[in-house]
């Protein structure tokens, strides 16, 4: 279990989001992420966060991401902002999409592709292939509690559980998916 003279829970975070209060470094080994997991089963089998910088007001945001199969958080992007996808453990396809929805490109991540950096202002999402995955995010800072994530038009937009509209969406874009 993660323990709370390491890690503080955003209790303002839209999912469960725990920031890492070690200083001056966090080693992110096998045993912190089985308590990552550990947390998402407790909490409902929910996506969950470790966040390494200090808050959402730093100018560098890196983040260990669990995010479950059963979720969806839709396409976005940050304006300014590029990120960087490094995949620890599980598969997961990663989308980038032209402005009107077109799929411009998709990756799928884990073996021996392990890394993606999508650049500024581009449109991107991420299908979790198996049961869940964990990755590596980073990307600029500070956290903008409005406009930080700007959700493309043309897909589903967040819903807490699965939709029939959801589900058709994905359905469509595992089509895409050329898996290696």
């Amino acid at each position: 279990m993660l323990d709370p003279k390491l890690f503080r829970r955003d209790e303002n975070a839209k999912s469960l989001s725990l920031f890492c209060l070690a200083a001056p470094a966090e080693v992110i080994d096998d045993k912190l992420v089985a308590d990552l997991i550990e947390e998402s089963d407790k909490n409902g089998r929910c996506n969950a966060r470790i966040c390494l910088h200090d808050g959402p007001d730093s100018n560098f945001h890196e983040m260990i991401i669990l995010e479950r199969r059963t979720s969806y958080f839709p396409p976005h992007r940050h304006v300014g902002k590029a990120q960087s996808c490094h995949m620890m453990r599980g598969r997961a396809a990663v989308f980038v999409f032209e402005e009107d929805g077109r799929v411009e490109r998709c990756v799928v991540l884990g073996g021996d592709k392990t890394i993606i950096r999508i650049g500024e202002n581009r449109y991107h999402f991420t299908l979790p292939l198996s049961e869940f995955v964990i990755y590596h995010e980073g990307k600029l800072g500070p956290f903008l509690p409005e406009g930080d994530s700007i959700f493309a038009e043309w897909a589903p937009g967040r819903s807490v559980s699965m939709t029939e509209e959801i589900e058709n969406y994905l359905s469509e874009l595992q089509r895409h998916i050329i898996q290696r």
